[in-house]
């Protein structure tokens, strides 16, 4: 456990927040749920959770980290604390840790507060409670619906694989208003088709990220730097972190039933694009073109097989891709990395992975969003 020592003394967060009542045993898995004005919604997340093994259940520590900033609306700090006083008289199966990050002294300070934080602070503080650097650590949301087989299936899977993180795959609960399911719908296939094209061209980060999925091993949590502490789009470089480590795998199982409620606490993600439908958002306008995914295969295939070629060469077959290509690369920084990529690397398979390092999962995003806008 030296790795989790070290990474609690240099980047963990453990004051001034708690688990309370604290743990007294360690456990072989947490999960980690930050709320945020849902006490409506938690007590169906916590009762499906419920619905688990009993046996798994017991070595399960469920950690829910109440949060609010100081600056947060009445309406929500209000809400929290509702929250609080209900969970202090839950009981269920697995052990319930909470977390008041939403009280006066230990609200979230302002530049900081989001769900970065919260489940950053929630990971942090579940890592002295697990047995070993392979105990898991799930994430998933106040609003969100897990299957009976969740936590079951999800360990069978690590143990099978030895993967160190994954991705579980979803399905949005079905809303009661029909234009709300179209709009679901077409936004879940425009994650998974993405995702897919992505995978199918060559990307190691072709999966889809989202927070309420994410598991991974506590060695593998503390060997990336933990969770960052971003208002929005956590779960994205999260996971983009966990793929340059090792990588993301993707549980087919469908066990997790995220919320399509339409809520724009953030710029990006579900709740963000389904309020913008309903205000006349068209959201097959997000998928990205053929030619751009097509682009990609191309310049995966090449760039992630150019072991020892000189830049000016590789420059020069990028024309066959793409004539604009090189110039979207050279603003990427490709002149300022390419000797240092290959540097040191004593074989094809490792310059690969160090290619991939680079031209990571926001690179392939930007690619395929500027080679869909200019066609």
């Amino acid at each position: 456990m030296q790795i989790v020592q070290d990474y609690l003394i240099k980047r963990g967060i453990i004051d001034p927040w708690k688990i309370e009542p604290c743990p007294h045993i360690k456990f072989n898995q947490a999960v980690v749920i930050p709320a945020f004005g849902e006490s409506e919604y938690l007590p169906l997340t916590l009762a499906s959770l419920n619905t688990n093994i009993s046996s798994i259940l017991k070595e399960t520590l469920v950690i829910i980290v109440v949060n609010n900033a100081s600056d947060t609306a009445e309406s929500i700090k209000n809400d929290n604390q509702v929250t609080l006083q209900a969970l202090n008289t839950s009981d269920y199966h697995f052990t319930l840790g909470i977390v008041d990050a939403a009280s006066s002294n230990l609200a979230l300070p302002y530049r900081q507060a989001g769900v970065g934080l919260a489940r950053k602070i929630g990971m942090d503080l579940a890592l002295a409670h697990l047995l070993s650097t392979d105990s898991l650590i799930f994430c998933t949301d106040a609003d969100t619906i897990v299957s009976k087989d969740y936590i079951e299936k999800v360990k069978k899977y690590f143990d099978t694989t030895k993967a160190k993180a994954a991705v579980v795959s979803f399905q949005h609960q079905k809303p009661d208003d029909p234009k709300q399911e179209e709009t679901i719908r077409q936004y879940e296939d425009y994650l998974l088709t993405t995702a897919e094209k992505m995978w199918d061209a060559g990307s190691p980060y072709g999966y889809v990220a989202m927070g309420s999925t994410m598991v991974c091993t506590s060695q593998a949590y503390c060997a990336v730097g933990g969770m960052p502490r971003k208002k929005a789009t956590e779960d994205f470089y999260f996971l983009q972190e966990l793929s340059k480590y090792n990588s993301v795998h993707t549980v087919s199982d469908i066990l997790v039933f995220p919320s399509p409620r339409p809520i724009s606490r953030v710029y990006l993600g579900t709740g963000f694009r389904m309020e913008q439908a309903q205000k006349g958002f068209d959201i097959n306008s997000l998928y990205y073109s053929d030619t751009a995914f097509q682009l990609l295969s191309k310049w995966i295939a090449l760039g992630s097989n150019s072991y020892q070629v000189e830049l000016s060469l590789l420059i020069t077959q990028m024309a066959d891709i793409h004539f604009y290509l090189s110039d979207f690369l050279i603003k990427e920084g490709i002149k300022d990395i390419w000797k240092n990529l290959q540097k040191n690397v004593p074989s094809k398979s490792h310059f690969s992975k160090q290619f991939h390092r680079w031209f990571d999962g926001l690179k392939t995003i930007r690619l395929l969003k500027h080679f869909s806008e200019i066609e």
